[in-house]
């Protein structure tokens, strides 16, 4: 049986290590992402036909970012009431009753109702935010990280299903692209069958009942700022420099939609084809190694993309950029529940989720004012600050820990 050298286990024991928990979220990711992929590939296609103003095409996808960023607390804290299941289930037909609404409202020819539409899809996809923790809380500690990579392979399916039934969903009733959202609304009600079977677990359930921190106190954590730092500035640069990379090429660099479109396919493959490795490299080597190695990558994009604007420096920067993404961001999720505890979890996981999809909000709404006015070589250089403090709050983290360790041995 192949062996994965650097741990030598086998990938076949690996995947049945997980709880069947971690399958059933996975399963059910693969059709509630697509909401993403389908949104960025027909919002601005139907924003162009309904908007009174061409300049407003773009809207759909800035609501969609900016209906995450609304959400995200206050479907947590529903969440923290009625519990995951419940929340999941609840959300999830909400998504498709809101599929539905959207395709009406490209009947009604309404450019504003669709975009409210749009923006009520950040309720289905925080909850499938959601996925991540309650995968993590199904597996021990060590495995946490190998949890949110299976998850996330769920994004090659997305990114696959979303763009198809966009385009196969063009021409499927009288309204163009109304048909899409049709078919999202059925992928919506396949997500729900795995959820029905999803039974909430948790590893962490038998500890002692710990006294509710401030969540100050919890924030201040150097553990804390090291993976929120992480995980927020690992999502905001990838955001940064993917909205950035078509309107370079084909725009600016007059590179073919078809070359573009390769560039960005590959970014999105290299995305979340590591996850098959990523939780066993987290095992292996630790999470700081990861994350260092995640800054790094994320280093050479940039130096690649400084060196040359021909077609293989793009390329080959924004798969580095995707592997850099991957690496960050599980890592940063896999270590945060060491900063709460049971009863804190819902609290500081909607703080945490806010806080990402705000600054991607922000990156990718200000990507484009960036590269047309500064252009492609600034946009790079801007990240760079961005990726020292992560570093500094890694190095604060461990510092921090060693002087504990130091204290308790003296």
């Amino acid at each position: 049986m192949q062996q994965l050298l650097f741990c030598h286990i086998p990938i076949t024991t690996m995947f049945k290590q997980l709880h069947a928990n971690v399958w059933l979220l996975t399963l059910a990711q693969v059709f509630i992402a697509a909401t993403g992929s389908m949104v960025v590939f027909v919002g601005s296609f139907v924003g162009m036909a309904l908007s009174p103003n061409p300049a407003f095409a773009t809207f759909p996808v800035a609501f969609m970012i900016g209906g995450v960023a609304t959400f995200a607390l206050p479907v947590v804290r529903v969440f923290e009431k009625i519990g995951r299941q419940k929340g999941f289930i609840l959300a999830i037909s909400f998504g498709a009753l809101n599929s539905l609404f959207v395709m009406v409202t490209i009947y009604l020819d309404s450019f504003w109702l669709f975009c409210v539409g749009i923006l009520l899809y950040g309720i289905p996809l925080v909850a499938s935010g959601q996925f991540r923790f309650a995968a993590m809380e199904s597996v021990s500690e060590d495995k946490a990280g190998q949890a949110v990579s299976t998850l996330l392979m769920a994004g090659l399916g997305a990114a696959f299903i979303g763009p198809e039934i966009g385009f196969w969903g063009k021409e499927l009733l009288a309204a163009e692209y109304a048909g899409a959202f049709l078919l999202l609304s059925v992928c919506y009600v396949v997500a729900l069958l795995p959820l029905l079977k999803f039974r909430p677990f948790s590893h962490h359930q038998k500890q002692v009942e710990l006294p509710v921190r401030p969540l100050l106190q919890i924030i201040k954590q150097p553990l804390f700022m090291a993976s929120l730092s992480a995980a927020a500035v690992g999502f905001a640069v990838m955001s940064f420099i993917m909205t950035a990379t078509p309107i370079s090429m084909h725009v600016h660099h007059a590179f073919s939609v078809q070359d573009t479109k390769w560039v960005i396919q590959s970014h999105v493959i290299a995305m979340y084809l590591p996850s098959l490795f990523t939780g066993l490299l987290i095992r292996r080597y630790g999470a700081v190694k990861l994350l260092l190695a995640g800054i790094f990558t994320y280093t050479v994009c940039i130096g690649i993309g400084l060196v040359d604007q021909a077609y293989i420096h793009y390329w080959g920067a924004l798969v580095l950029l995707g592997i850099g993404w991957n690496f960050m961001f599980i890592t940063a999720t896999s270590i945060l529940p060491k900063s709460y505890n049971e009863s804190e979890k819902f609290r500081v996981q909607g703080v945490n989720d806010f806080a990402i999809y705000t600054s991607q909000g922000i990156a990718s709404l200000s990507a484009g004012w960036v590269i047309n006015s500064a252009g492609w070589q600034t946009l790079l250089w801007v990240n760079v600050p961005f990726l020292l403090a992560v570093c500094l709050f890694i190095a604060y983290w461990q510092f921090s820990e060693r002087r504990v360790i130091y204290q308790k041995n003296a």
